[in-house]
């Protein structure tokens, strides 16, 4: 038994000095005959080769694809897409087309693909800045967005979707149109839809007596 016991204990002794990459083993025999095991040498001991050290590489576990996926998606915020729009282009007015628009209104017709979504807004960008007109993600393919007051002249025009922070997701290709509205400036007009007026007649004067 105490053979066994002491068998064991080397074995444990062997294996946690062997986990010390230069740690050198030494062995001998006391007067009571027992063996004795350390790192540190003796005068009787004698040095005791260990074999290399096995190491096992980690490895990490991979994630299933569909569990994968399943766990993108709920990490999207509700209505956010993780690839974004398929289509998302300004289908009305087409580009470089004249617009004749008086009171300075401009509709814009959007598609996207798929449906804009609950929880995105679509705006528009016109010569680089952002419009306060917006439309909500409301489930359906084709949006109209209204800008109001546009200066005569040429723009360009870009759809944007943002989420409800004003991050924006998705930009559109932008587009040219010529808005031409009625100049106030124009002689004979003195509103932007008056038909010019004829010059009045000057009054006759009274007859001599």
């Amino acid at each position: 038994m105490l053979r066994t016991h002491m068998c064991w204990a080397m074995s444990a002794l062997l294996i946690s000095l062997a986990g010390f990459a230069h740690a050198q083993i030494y062995t001998w025999t006391d007067a009571q005959g027992n063996t004795i095991y350390s790192d540190q040498p003796h005068p009787d001991s004698r040095q005791i080769d260990l074999p290399p050290t096995n190491t096992l590489e980690s490895v990490v576990p991979q994630m299933p694809e569909n569990r994968q996926s399943a766990q993108n998606q709920n990490n999207n915020q509700p209505g956010q897409l993780s690839n974004g729009y398929r289509t998302l282009e300004i289908a009305s007015p087409e580009n470089d087309e004249a617009i004749r628009a008086n009171d300075g209104n401009l509709t814009l017709t959007i598609n996207t693909e798929p449906p804009l979504s609950p929880g995105h807004i679509l705006r528009a960008n016109v010569d680089g800045e952002m419009r306060q007109e917006a439309v909500a993600g409301n489930g359906q393919p084709t949006q109209r967005l209204t800008l109001t007051e546009l200066d005569r002249g040429s723009h360009t025009v870009a759809v944007v979707v943002t989420n409800t922070r004003g991050e924006e997701v998705q930009r559109s290709q932008g587009i040219t149109v010529h808005l031409q509205r009625t100049s106030v400036l124009q002689p004979g007009r003195t509103g932007a839809n008056s038909a010019p007026q004829a010059p009045k007649v000057p009054a006759a004067g009274n007859p001599a007596p």
